[in-house]
Order: structure tokens, then sequence, then C-alpha cells
């Protein structure tokens, strides 16, 4: 082998500057590798934010877009609940004022509760001309008045009258109320039961006397035949509300002795039932319990 070529003095040149620039080349790509390598992550770091970003920005948009309709559903139901409460209202004036009256201070309230802000539109509903009907169509009962909420199941039996009213009378009240027997004797009343006695005037000279039967045995009994119907977990509150004729001369003496339900008159102390008790109650009721039972009444009478 020759050994004079790798003697050659330029060869060892070449070879040096060869290994020089060997050395160099390594030198740089060592010291460049840990750029590229940072800017490699700082490239994956920034890709991962932007690609977090955009599904951040998506699921926000998926989440303002469904809180959107929502709210659109939600505004569709309540106006749509409160116009047919308005239309049934209507269609009620025309064959009794008095129930179209109640019905009317009911939805007014509820309006003024939701614009208040110490309900919403789904805590309350509000039906008017309920009827439970029973399975041989004889003993169909009629509720005047029902009012949903939360905190309970109300049924009002609303009563337009004029005159005065002597509320839940009997055998006990003969003694404080001595003529009041003589009607009993005269109408041929049970005297052992609640009675109620409408005294009016007829014209000038005459007073005309009626009564109306069974009012609070009535009530309790389409209350409870309401919540059997619907299978309810809580009792069904029975209300009684004398509504006075265009709030004319009137009174009304309340002389039963049940307390299991509540006799009501005149539109104030109407709301104040419901703002004092009703709305300051615990909660019995989801609002989506209310829209079931709402619907299932709505099945009762379609």
């Amino acid at each position: 082998m020759n050994t004079e070529i790798f003697t050659n003095p330029i060869f060892i040149a070449v070879a040096a500057v060869l290994l020089i620039v060997a050395v160099a080349f390594l030198v740089y790509f060592f010291k460049n590798r840990n750029k590229v390598n940072a800017l490699t992550e700082e490239y994956s770091k920034e890709k991962q934010g932007l690609i977090e970003k955009y599904e951040s920005d998506q699921e926000e948009e998926r989440l303002s877009h469904k809180k959107e309709v929502s709210t659109l559903n939600e505004k569709y139901h309540n106006d749509t609940t409160l116009l047919n409460n308005k239309l049934s209202s209507l269609r009620q004036f025309t064959v009794d004022k008095g129930e179209y009256l109640t019905d009317l201070s009911l939805i007014q309230l509820k309006e003024r509760l939701v614009r208040d802000e110490k309900i919403r539109e789904s805590d309350m509903y509000i039906l008017s001309n309920v009827y439970l009907p029973s399975r041989n169509y004889t003993n169909t009962r009629k509720i005047d008045h029902l009012v949903l909420t939360r905190t309970g199941i109300y049924m009002i039996d609303s009563k337009y009258w004029g005159g005065h009213i002597l509320h839940g009378v009997n055998e006990e009240n003969f003694n404080s109320l001595p003529y009041v027997e003589s009607f009993f004797d005269l109408l041929d009343l049970d005297k052992a039961k609640e009675q109620t006695l409408i005294f009016e005037k007829a014209d000038d000279r005459n007073v005309s006397v009626n009564h109306y039967n069974h009012t609070i045995e009535e009530t309790r009994l389409s209350a409870e035949k309401l919540k059997n119907i619907l299978k309810l977990q809580y009792d069904v509150v029975p209300m009684i509300y004398f509504n006075p004729i265009d709030n004319g001369n009137y009174s009304i003496t309340n002389y039963s002795a049940d307390p299991s339900i509540k006799v009501l008159v005149g539109e104030e102390e109407l709301e104040n039932f419901f703002l004092k008790y009703v709305f300051h109650g615990r909660f019995q009721y989801t609002v989506k319990e209310l829209d079931e039972i709402a619907e299932e009444i709505f099945s009762l009478n379609p």
C-alpha cells in the first residue's frame, strides 16, 4: 500500500479541513438541536392551545345556543299557557260572570307575582271549569278553579253572591242566632249539618232567603276525589271564595267549625291568602311534576 498519499502534505491539509468541517457541523448540529426541539415543543403547545380554545369556544357557543333555545321554548310555553288561560276566562264569562271575575283576579295576581320576580311562569297554573268524571257519568263533579303551585294544589269553589250571608251555620248557632232556626224549619234543612243561608232584598218590602246545601261537604269531597284521581301525594286544599257582586252592599259571617276548608271573602282576602300562605310554604312539587299534573287534568277535560 502506498503510504506516500497519507504523508502527502496536501492530503493531510485536505483531511484536516474535512475534519474541521465535520467537527464544526457536529458542533452546529448539537448546538441547534435543542433550539429545534424547543421550537417543536413550542409549536406543539401553541397547536394544542388553539385546539383547546376552539373546542372551548364551540362548547360555549353550544351552551349559549341551548340556553337561548330553552329560553325561547319556556317563553313560548308561558305565553301560550297565559293566552289559553285568558281565552278560557273569556269563554267562561259568557256562562258565569262570577267565575270569570275570580279567574281574572287569579290571572292578574300571577302576572304581578311574575313581574315582581316572586315566582316564575312555570311555578303556577290557573285552571278553570275542570270536570272530574265518574265511571257511570252520574256523579261528575265540576271544579270552578284549580291553582297549581309548587307549595300545593288549591281547589276554589267560587260563589258570586250579594246580600248577607251566614256560612256554616247549624243547630250549635241557634242560641246566638235564634231567628235562624225558623229558616231551617221553613227550608227543611238538616240542623246537624252546616248550611249556608243567603238573605237578599227582593224588593222594597220583601227579603228572599236562599240556601246552598252541603257547600262544605261537597267541596271537601271534590278535593278528595281530585287527589285520588291524580294519585297525588299531598292533599288538595279546598277553598270557598265568596266574591261579592260588584262589591256592592253585602256582609258575610263565617260560622263554620271545619278548619280544613279555607273561607275567603273578596279579592283582597284571596290575594293575601296566596301571598301569605302559598308562596312562603314548603315546596311539595317540582315544576316538572306541576306540568305532568296539568297535562293529566287536560286529558280529563279534552
